[in-house]
């Protein structure tokens, strides 16, 4: 894909490719009209996002046509050679450029273990109050129904601060509900 003059081109053979969707054409063309406006505005972060989306987009065409295609950024002038990636898992969040937050980071942490850890301990003892042992395998299964998701959740830049703290938290409720069970 080039970005040429106010306009996405793909090689003539391309154009009519049917394994283009309708979608994708649709992204580029919205991409190029963004593009203009983007490039005239001179915003930093706005051109950085615009060469991000045309990358992902250059992407989403190679692995449509199932080969490499060129990319022009618009913002550098620089061409690429954008491979297909099979078999990689899709990116969630683009890690942000800079120093990692952690003060806010681990105050978020913080705060979700603190939650996460009472609302267990609260709803355990509940459990517990009705049903009297069950709790366990009960409480087991809220452990082990989460641990997936805070497994993927770690990789993402702002999620894997709440991620953090629910990990913590599941884990301080067990260590408080067994020495309640051993007390």
């Amino acid at each position: 894909m080039l970005h040429l003059g106010g306009r996405a081109v793909l090689h003539e053979r391309d154009v009519g490719d049917v394994r283009l969707t309708d979608d994708l054409r649709a992204a580029l063309r919205e991409w190029v009209a963004v593009a203009d406006a983007v490039r005239r505005s001179g915003d930093a972060h706005e051109l950085d996002l615009l060469s991000r989306r045309g990358r992902q987009l250059a992407l989403r065409v190679a692995d449509a046509l199932g080969r490499p295609v060129e990319f022009v950024d618009p913002v550098s002038g620089e061409v690429e050679s954008i491979r297909a990636e099979a078999h990689t898992r899709p990116v969630l969040a683009p890690e942000p450029s800079g120093p990692i937050p952690w003060g806010t980071g681990l105050a978020v942490a913080t705060f979700f273990a603190v939650l996460v850890a009472i609302a267990d301990v609260v709803l355990a003892g509940a459990f517990a109050g009705a049903f009297g042992l069950l709790w366990i395998p009960a409480n087991l299964l809220v452990t082990l129904g989460t641990a997936p998701s805070l497994w993927m959740a770690r990789e993402v830049p702002f999620w894997r601060w709440p991620a953090l703290g629910a990990a913590v938290g599941l884990a301080a409720a067990w260590v408080v509900m067994v020495l309640g069970l051993l007390g």
